[in-house]
């Protein structure tokens, strides 16, 4: 607590002596703690979770081999993660130890676990179907958001994100019981993170050619270029802020100008805050508006969230995380036709609302516990009806089931969206570092193949998230030991929120290996 001395002196006092008290004092403090928001600068922890079914793997293909740097290899059909090989933390494999360990079991496979991915806790009960159980606890979206809203934080506890689903599994839960739907409507999504835009439209990515199966799969997805930057509401909220503090900045300099040699040490420290604030705000409307990319505008190259291509050994500009995504124009966004396009206007809405620090934690599932009505028509799939009760023929149940060639084209493809989001990442300029740099993105399967095992399942990670984690590395994890609860451990105290256990507590605290 300030002393009666130093709050005589406090920022808030001086403004009331300069008369600027009820109207400016809001905005003045909100900016005194918000002014790096979209400017690049503040580099404040992220996550975010990209959570699919039916196993990483098939039977016919591997992991990746366990090392360090250039010491570990990555199977084809991840050869999409190639360029990020640096930024790659490899986990071979997390175990769902709370499917097995729930009372009263229903079906203990990996269909079964969606619902505890993200809680690492015993199931408060088991449904009839899969899509039925219901979480035990919290989910590390929740745990994270409301722990930082706590110490202040004032976005969005998390922004839950789908595509394509007609299951009501679901991977976020406010409590026991709790579940919360995931938006999976990228349009609507846009309104909340944009409200009052309208969304510049962009062609979206191109269909594979219809060829006969096996289709291969090109090593990582095109960037689908976008229509170029655009004035964002935000500039004109920037001028009000810019204009109001060169006013506080006019008054302090009168102010200086007439109080005793004592005091003017302690205006000028407020006068250093006050320059350093508008300085940023300067930054921003730099960056919002139209300067070109090699003036550190925003670029219209791969990861459309958020622009901006960092160039080794060059500081990124600040304020190019505030560009918001193009999207498509009104496309059918519950037709599983269209599934790889919501993907990826998922991954950049994603994106850009971590940028725009919107929120700090994102959970993007994609599909539900089983996909069995999901037909991947962009690798040559088509409808085929159903001839049993797994769904469409040519669904990404059945070929999960296949677990064969079929598999590892759907399973390339996948990867090939996690390498999308890590480049889309690693686009977005925060302060000296990138988006990515400061971020951790965790790529999760319910299962290790198409066979529904629970144990060993793969995890993609990638980013640092500010060092806290040693990135390029593949590891082989403790077989059947590795409890998802460590590794969701892991990443609240890279946000920075401490935590010993989570979940069912008797798995233990966080994952070792994984740290800096």
């Amino acid at each position: 607590m300030m002393s009666r001395g130093h709050e005589k002196f406090s920022r808030r006092a001086l403004l009331k002596r300069l008369g600027m008290g009820a109207a400016l004092l809001p905005i003045l403090e909100s900016e005194w703690a918000s002014a790096a928001l979209c400017s690049g600068t503040s580099g404040p922890r992220r996550a975010l979770f990209i959570v699919w079914a039916n196993g990483m793997l098939s039977k016919i293909n591997s992991w990746a081999t366990p090392g360090v740097g250039a010491g570990f290899t990555l199977a084809p059909f991840m050869a999409s993660l190639e360029p990020y090989r640096n930024d790659l933390l490899l986990l071979d494999g997390i175990t769902y130890s709370f499917i097995n360990d729930s009372p009263n079991p229903g079906e203990t496979t990996g269909h079964g676990c969606f619902q505890g991915m993200l809680t690492g806790a015993l199931y408060k009960s088991f449904g009839s179907s899969t899509a039925n159980n219901i979480a035990g606890g919290q989910s590390i979206d929740q745990y994270i958001g409301n722990a930082l809203k706590g110490k202040g934080y004032t976005g969005r506890t998390s922004l839950n994100t789908m595509v394509y689903s007609r299951s009501t599994a679901r991977l976020s839960w406010t409590a026991a019981g709790a579940a919360i739907v995931p938006d999976d409507d990228p349009y609507n999504v846009y309104k909340t993170l944009f409200p009052g835009m309208t969304p510049v439209t962009a062609p979206p990515p191109a269909d594979l050619p219809n060829m006969p199966m096996p289709v291969v799969m090109p090593t990582a997805m095109p960037a689908t270029p976008t229509t170029g930057p655009v004035n964002m509401p935000i500039d004109k909220m920037l001028m009000m802020r810019k204009s109001c503090m060169d006013f506080v900045l006019s008054d302090l300099n009168r102010f200086s100008s007439i109080i005793g040699s004592a005091d003017k040490l302690r205006v000028a420290q407020h006068l250093d805050a006050v320059r350093s604030i508008e300085l940023q705000l300067t930054n921003q409307l730099m960056t919002t508006t139209n300067m070109p990319p090699s003036m550190g505008g925003p670029s219209t190259g791969a990861g459309g969230a958020g622009g901006g291509t960092v160039i080794p050994g060059v500081k990124p500009a600040p304020g190019m995380a505030c560009q918001p995504p193009a999207l498509p124009a009104a496309i059918a966004t519950r037709d599983t036709k269209n599934f790889h396009t919501v993907t990826k206007m998922q991954i950049d809405l994603a994106v850009a609302a971590l940028a725009a620090d919107a929120t700090r934690v994102v959970v993007l599932q994609l599909g539900d516990q089983g996909d069995p009505d999901i037909v991947l028509y962009n690798l040559g799939f088509k409808a085929a009806g159903t001839g049993d009760s797994t769904g469409d023929d040519n669904g990404f149940h059945e070929m999960a089931h296949q677990n064969g060639a079929n598999k590892v084209i759907c399973d390339t493809w996948f990867q090939s969206q996690v390498a999308y989001a890590i480049g889309a990442l690693k686009g977005v300029a925060d302060g000296d570092k990138t988006l990515l740099d400061n971020s951790v993105l965790v790529a999760m399967n319910n299962m290790r193949t198409g066979i529904h095992e629970t144990r060993n399942v793969p995890v993609v990670m990638a980013g640092s998230c500010g060092g806290y984690f040693a990135t390029g590395r593949s590891l082989t994890l403790p077989s059947n030991t590795a409890h998802n609860n460590g590794l969701l451990i892991a990443v609240a105290n890279a946000l920075g929120v401490p935590t010993q256990t989570f979940g069912y507590a008797s798995y233990g605290g966080e994952l070792a290996g994984l740290k800096a």
